[in-house]
């Protein structure tokens, strides 16, 4: 939700584009993806890894990959926003805090209509192009810490990226229980993993997780401790380990969670 800059294949001359990224239509953008995906899923795994999941993308319900609302930041590091106004106008036109005030009802309507759509096909192609060196590949991608707060607009995301030929094997989340204080955050989170896992019939992992174990500034003056989790060192150790016996423990063990299985950190607090 901070920003979504357009990729950069500098690094792959065999991807050349007719122009630049932000002023192709969706369907020059999707070929371009798919080679990218194969590109880099041979890169990977010539090295020897083992690759049990690809989680595409970074916190992607605002966008991904340069199609994507005026987010927090504008400018970061040479890069300046740019609409991509081809795939749909609209989208420049909308910014964060715009779509963040909007009753639920509306925001969803708004990201359903005019940026989910696009954010699904994108992430399909590159999918498909790991697919081409990785058989059996699984993937996932991850939603910001806005949408660990709200189980209709995360049903929403994933109903919308599965319409788009996205359909993830995982769903991630990033989860900053601090950053907001708008009531038990931990409860909160339990509730839309559990309605997520109950309605796709899938695991859901913490992609992102941050709890602070002192007072943060600016711009991410996130201190709005957890009932019971005070903003320090046992604090931190505290709501980690709850979050991890709840979401390994309650209602029985997790599949990633069963003794003698590998597991992977990015697995601990899945459900």
């Amino acid at each position: 939700m901070s920003y979504q800059p357009e990729p950069d294949f500098t690094d792959y001359p065999d991807i050349k584009l007719p122009s630049p990224w932000t002023s192709l239509t969706i369907d020059q953008m999707v070929p371009v993806l798919r080679r990218y995906g194969a590109l880099v899923a041979a890169q990977i795994l010539s090295t020897g890894a083992q690759v049990n999941t690809w989680d595409l993308g970074n916190e992607v319900e605002f966008g991904v990959a340069g199609v994507a609302i005026r987010s927090l930041i504008t400018q970061s590091g040479g890069w300046t926003y740019t609409p991509p106004d081809a795939v749909d106008p609209a989208i420049g036109e909308m910014d964060f805090y715009i779509l963040i005030s909007m009753a639920e009802d509306d925001r969803i309507a708004w990201l359903r209509t005019h940026l989910w759509p696009h954010v699904g096909r994108l992430l399909a192609a590159t999918a498909e192009g790991i697919r081409s060196v990785h058989r059996g590949a699984r993937f996932s991608t991850h939603t910001s810490t806005v949408a660990a707060a709200s189980g209709e607009l995360s049903t929403a995301f994933w109903q919308a990226m599965s319409a788009a030929g996205f359909r993830a094997d995982e769903l991630g989340t990033s989860f900053y229980p601090t950053s907001n204080d708008y009531g038990d955050r931990l409860a909160i989170f339990k509730d839309v993993t559990t309605s997520l896992q109950s309605t796709f019939g899938k695991k859901v992992f913490a992609a992102v997780l941050g709890y602070p174990s002192a007072t943060m500034s600016d711009p991410y003056a996130w201190n709005s401790a957890v009932p019971g989790h005070p903003i320090s060192s046992q604090g931190v150790h505290d709501f980690v380990r709850d979050l991890v016996t709840w979401g390994g423990g309650a209602g029985g063990p997790c599949p990633a969670c069963v003794p003698g299985r590998p597991t992977t950190a990015r697995r601990a607090g899945s459900r």
